[in-house]
């Protein structure tokens, strides 16, 4: 009997509590609603009935801000100096008391309380920060500093705390004392360059004058002087010429550092790459050179060899007009690399361009057609690259109007391949002819097949032309010749040839199809950017992410205004928040990984892995 009464108590206690808790969390969420809605004074008095039962920290934050906000500072006093006896060791409630003094004008007794507060810290512990991050949470930047100069004094460390104390200067706006924190901290303390880099990046907002940004050039010459033989400071002019995108600078300045640390070219050919990126193919120029210039010392010989011919390529595909001269020259310095190191596995990808720019560029199509025939039928390519070259020759037959052979050898690819990327390639492809044809019905039925693909960015096109296709028919008209001069844009657009791709879009609009109107405007985008003209396409995608942030090129449109801004514009700061953006709204975008390693790179992560 006494364990069942016992057993009854019990349940009746858990029931109770459970009840009170059911009550304590309805009141805490309309006591909010009124803290929230600004009703200070109905959430004072709900917050203190809430802070009676349980004097937990979150109901005393809400309780104190509601009395300091209807001014009832003598409750506010109480408030502290109750949750003091319960928890006197939080540096939080101390500084919230001398607050509360400092609001009732006792200005010498708030004085006192924060002075008091720095002069019990000790050293090399956690009172330091906490005590520096309460009065940082009450804006009281000049105390939290006095906080970490003390906790300073005492480690007997100058660099300690370096990163807090030029974060509290530059809220000052004291950036001279910021820089000196920061490139003071980093003679010690290398490791820290990737954390100051972040945090310098601020400085390019709002620096119109650029004074700031002149302060920081200043100081990363003093110490690079000063300090010749630490590398941090010549990483830092690097990471600088390139946030100012001055690469030309930023070659000298990692030629210097690769001579000095013999680094063999790596850190060379990275800042190259970006460059060319960046589309400063002087300066790419100029470091592919030197790193060829190195000879036997280095294994990267052979790959600047490669990557200036890809440069090259890139600048003439970038051109508005063909530069015939330059598209020939180029032509004879790629047989002459070819001659010399052969057709293999490593240098395929450029024979590959090689190929299609004597195509689109110089009009060869017969050339290019017996160069690509005698790599798929008479080399020793591995199967997989013969395929490629097939998937480019088919191409070519597309725009020689031989849709029948182009399809013939993107069947024999897709039959090889049928569950490699190169082969669900292959049948996009066809499915893209098919679309051009007005064989929709056909075209569709690949594309639904291909929208389960492994490869992601095959299924996202499919998923697209598929939904093109179904939003765009018309029983009424079943040749749709706006549709078919669609596809061919975006096939022409995929060759390179924007000026043809655009006439097509043109015509379109003039038919007056305003179904097709979102993916219009977003082509437009694209050929406007390969014809070089990037303020035009940066204007279209902005438009388009503006008025159809839902549909299915969204993601494309943000990442592609990122990679302008960054690439074409110059302006790194508006390209980190675009990516920013595409992680935020697009997180499940195909683009997700390349704009988290674009964010990497603009802070200049990339340096540090360059070795």
């Amino acid at each position: 009997m006494v364990k069942r009464i016992a057993g009854i108590l019990l349940i009746i206690l858990i029931i109770s509590y459970v009840e009170a808790q059911s009550g304590d969390n309805t009141s805490a969420q309309l006591a909010l609603q009124y803290y929230n809605e600004q009703q200070y004074d109905k959430a004072a008095q709900m917050y203190a009935d809430l802070y009676a039962r349980n004097a937990n920290h979150y109901y005393y934050t809400y309780y104190l801000q509601s009395l300091l906000q209807i001014q009832d500072y003598k409750s506010a006093e109480r408030l502290v100096h109750r949750q003091l006896k319960l928890k006197y060791t939080m540096w939080e409630y101390q500084v919230d008391l001398g607050y509360v003094y400092e609001l009732q004008n006792e200005s010498s007794k708030a004085k006192r309380q924060y002075e008091s507060c720095i002069s019990a810290i000790v050293a090399n512990s956690s009172d330091v920060v906490d005590l520096a991050v309460a009065f940082v949470g009450r804006g009281k930047y000049d105390y939290a500093l006095k906080t970490y100069l003390q906790g300073r004094k005492l480690s007997g460390n100058e660099a300690v705390y370096a990163m807090d104390i030029a974060a509290i200067y530059e809220k000052e706006g004291q950036y001279e004392k910021a820089a000196a924190e920061y490139f003071n901290m980093l003679n010690t303390q290398p490791d820290k360059l990737e954390q100051v880099e972040a945090a310098l990046l601020g400085w390019w907002v709002n620096d119109d004058d650029n004074v700031r940004k002149e302060l920081l050039r200043t100081h990363m010459l003093k110490y690079s002087a000063r300090y010749p033989d630490n590398r941090v400071y010549s990483e830092l002019l690097i990471w600088y010429a390139m946030q100012q995108n001055d690469f030309s600078m930023a070659i000298k300045h990692v030629k210097a550092m690769d001579k000095k640390y013999n680094l063999a070219g790596y850190m060379v050919m990275q800042v190259s790459h970006t460059a060319v990126q960046h589309r400063d193919y002087t300066a790419a120029e100029e470091g592919y050179k030197y790193v060829l210039s190195l000879g036997n010392r280095t294994v990267l010989g052979a790959q600047a060899q490669a990557e200036l011919l890809n440069m090259q390529y890139e600048r003439i595909q970038s051109e508005k007009e063909v530069n015939r001269q330059r598209a020939l020259e180029l032509d004879k310095s790629t047989e002459a690399y070819f001659r010399e190191h052969g057709i293999s596995d490593k240098t395929i990808a450029l024979y590959r361009k090689w190929v299609m720019m004597k195509a689109i560029k110089l009009g060869q199509m017969s050339a290019a057609d017996s160069m690509y025939s005698a790599q798929i039928y008479g080399s020793r390519l591995l199967p997989v690259q013969a395929a490629q070259v097939k998937t480019d020759m088919a191409r070519l037959k597309v725009l020689q109007n031989d849709t029948w052979e182009a399809i013939l050898l993107n069947s024999q690819v897709e039959k090889d391949f049928p569950n490699d990327t190169i082969g669900q390639e292959a049948k996009l492809a066809n499915a893209k002819i098919s679309l051009m044809q007005g064989e929709f019905e056909w075209a569709k039925a690949q594309l639904d097949v291909l929208r389960a693909a492994t490869t992601k960015p095959v299924a996202n096109d499919a998923m697209y032309l598929s939904l093109l296709i179904r939003d765009n028919e018309n029983e009424d008209d079943s040749v749709n010749v706006p549709l078919q001069q669609f596809g061919r844009a975006m096939y022409l657009l995929e060759c390179g040839l924007p000026s043809e791709a655009e006439c097509l879009l043109d015509s379109i609009k003039l038919s007056g199809s305003m179904a097709l109107h979102d993916d219009v405007l977003y082509y437009e985008a694209v050929a406007a950017r390969q014809k070089g003209e990037y303020s035009r396409a940066d204007s279209l995608l902005a438009e388009y992410v503006l008025n159809y942030p839902s549909e299915l090129l969204a993601d494309d449109a943000l990442y592609e205004r990122a990679q302008i801004q960054e690439l074409y514009l110059n302006d790194n700061i508006n390209a980190m928040e675009l990516y920013r953006q595409l992680l935020s709204y697009c997180s499940g975008s195909i683009y997700a990984e390349q704009a988290r390693v674009r964010i990497r790179v603009l802070r200049g992560d990339f340096l540090r892995n360059a070795e």
